[in-house]
């Protein structure tokens, strides 16, 4: 006889489309607890309703107002209007603080009703931070029986660090979670100590432990995630796309990036594992779009699926990352005949020896050009990835990237500005890379910073690091600088591999189209018209 989970995801308010996809992480681990008899419910408070409850009417009238002016009439916004959408933003944030109690309130009732033992939470950075640790406060104070434990991305790169602010948590998991949270459940019921359950970090007699990681060789093995709306509240109100866990690592080890750390040596499913999933997506749930859930997938498995795709007939389409040096060979016009929409590359800079001295890409700038030209020719949307300023970018190297986006024309750059990780080389030597970074303070600040999703990123609270001698309003006017430079030579910078499948379903007329009224509704809290946008994917997505 098993023990009754609650699995929680509080990530903050939702600030793109592909956030109201279904979470396969929390679908994943409830599959693994449901199969050793356990019972599981996930509540993921990604939901449109936050629009409503933190947003006032008169805030509402305002950020209409000027919602209109900035995205659909495409005008700048003045002083006097700033100075009110700064004062916007500190009444919303204040709402936000009073939806955390209705959280606590719909958690309780959940506890209560289905006796709950354990609960699973897991953990994002921002504003859904804070409210997953008022949340574990407020369980341990009411159910101090109630286990609580901690996943997810803000466990991966802060660790132990956690528990300054997490007091109440009876252990963090890190790594893959699938096999530490049977552990867990088997620990509440008293057949398992913690120091036998891989991927934990927990405290005991007022010192942390931290058992060894553990990564699962055989991804074959791992159940079909759950998404039942016996089990998954809410379920009804998600977009119908699901992210596929096709495989897990990377070969690569770049300065800047968590996931060598994180998800150790590439391993892959099998193409027929692959598609059994697929199959079983769409006879019980209804779902024909996917997107790939690995940092690195292979050509040869995103091939060897693709056949698969085509000789069972399934109506699907997907999207998925890719490597430049992995597919210089690919068979880009396959990918495309059995449903692949978008692809998305790791471009970061065009400067050889940046990529090589400050990210450790060994990419030469002639086999980017190459894939990128087969990718677009075979009609898959390109997108690529940079990271601007980089370390020891300078004007040289800036106008080499730009020229080549210009003579390449991937359909879409995503930029960002470096961001740094405990964990990655970046953090363990950023004097190396031109970084300054005080280490003493840097987890604590990060691991507690919010994003002012209103603004743009140099009206953000700064972030405690510079790079190549710049402020953090500094640098990140220059990564918004470099965006603009994109957009006056025509090239998209503000659309995902997965938005992009999603625009393809959503009814609108165009690309443009699509990206202007998402950047309004989200901007003004209109969660009517992303409830209308939702069901028309849904319903469109049938027809594949």
């Amino acid at each position: 006889m098993g023990i009754n989970c609650l699995l929680i995801s509080t990530s903050g308010s939702p600030k793109i489309l592909s956030d109201f996809i279904p979470d396969n992480g929390l679908g994943i681990l409830a599959s693994c607890l449901v199969k050793e008899g356990n019972n599981v419910k996930i509540l993921d408070f990604n939901r449109i309703e936050i629009f409503r409850k933190v947003i006032p009417p008169e805030i509402k009238r305002f950020l209409l107002k000027l919602g209109r002016k900035i995205f659909i009439d495409g005008k700048r916004p003045n002083i006097f209007e700033i100075f009110k959408l700064k004062r916007a933003e500190e009444i919303i944030r204040r709402e936000k603080e009073n939806y955390c109690e209705i959280i606590k309130d719909e958690v309780s009732q959940i506890i209560e009703k289905e006796k709950i033992n354990f609960v699973g939470m897991k953990l994002w950075a921002g504003e859904g931070f804070d409210w997953s640790m008022e949340l574990g406060k407020f369980i341990k104070k009411r159910y101090p029986e109630v286990k609580i434990f901690g996943g997810g991305p803000q466990v991966d790169i802060f660790g132990q660090e956690i528990f300054k602010r997490g007091e109440f948590f009876d252990g963090l998991c890190y790594g893959e979670g699938e096999e530490t949270i049977v552990g867990l459940a088997n620990f509440v019921q008293g057949k398992e100590k913690l120091e036998g359950i891989p991927n934990l970090i927990f405290k005991k007699d007022g010192r942390i432990f931290k058992t060894p990681r553990k990564y699962i060789e055989n991804l074959d093995n791992i159940p079909f995630p759950i998404y039942h709306p016996e089990v998954y509240n809410g379920i009804e109100e998600k977009i119908k796309m699901f992210v596929l866990d096709e495989s897990r690592g990377c070969p690569n080890n770049c300065y800047f990036c968590i996931h060598p750390v994180k998800s150790g040596k590439r391993r892959v499913k099998s193409p027929e594992r692959i598609i059994k999933e697929m199959k079983h997506s769409i006879e019980e749930y209804g779902v024909r779009l996917f997107r790939y859930a690995g940092s690195n997938t292979p050509s040869y498995l995103m091939e060897g699926i693709a056949k698969l795709i085509l000789e069972n007939g399934l109506r699907i389409k997907y999207t998925s990352f890719g490597h430049f040096k992995d597919m210089e060979g690919g068979d880009f016009a396959l990918l495309k005949k059995s449903g692949c929409e978008a692809l998305f590359f790791g471009v970061e800079s065009a400067n050889e020896e940046i990529l090589e001295k400050g990210m450790n890409k060994k990419l030469k700038k002639k086999e980017m050009e190459e894939v990128i030209k087969k990718c677009k020719s075979a009609g898959i949307f390109t997108v690529v990835s940079l990271i601007y300023p980089a370390p020891f970018e300078n004007e040289k190297t800036r106008q080499e990237t730009l020229q080549f986006m210009r003579d390449t024309r991937p359909d879409s750059a995503l930029v960002q500005f470096p961001g740094i990780y405990p964990g990655t080389v970046w953090f363990k030597k950023p004097e190396k890379f031109n970084f300054e970074i005080d280490k003493e303070t840097y987890c604590e600040k990060v691991m507690n910073y919010k994003i002012k999703s209103l603004f743009p990123p140099r009206f953000w609270d700064p972030l405690p690091y510079k790079v190549n001698g710049m402020s953090f309003k500094e640098f990140a006017y220059e990564t918004e600088k470099f965006q603009m430079d994109l957009k006056k030579v025509g090239i998209n910078t503000g659309i995902s591999d997965e938005a992009y499948l999603l625009y393809k379903y959503s009814g609108f007329n165009s690309l443009d189209e699509f990206l202007r009224n998402n950047r309004f509704f989200f901007f003004t809290g209109d969660g009517e018209s992303l409830m209308e946008e939702i069901y028309r994917i849904n319903e469109n997505s049938k027809s594949i």
